[in-house]
């Protein structure tokens, strides 16, 4: 995988294997990185709780069961990198 930063968000669409975890590492430099949604109107968002943006260094384990579309950005200097479990 690959390091992305805030000019590479990180799109993942339902499909296959939309049911396994996936884990994203983050390296802050006083940004973050979010997790978004897509919403009825086709716009991405970022819910309001805390566990959808990312401050901490390190990896947090996302499930993606029954979700709509995921978005991963990030802000300011942070980088992260995906891992589609199996």
């Amino acid at each position: 995988m690959a390091w992305n930063d805030s000019t590479t968000p990180f799109d993942i669409d339902p499909g296959e294997q939309h049911h396994r975890p996936m884990t994203i590492v983050v390296e802050p430099n006083g940004g973050s990185a979010q997790i978004q949604f897509r919403d009825s109107g086709g716009n991405w968002v970022t819910p309001d709780a805390a566990e959808y943006t990312l401050t901490q260094a390190g990896p947090t384990r996302v499930e993606r069961a029954n979700t709509p579309p995921i978005r991963i950005i990030a802000t300011g200097a942070a980088k992260f990198e995906v891992t589609l479990n199996t």
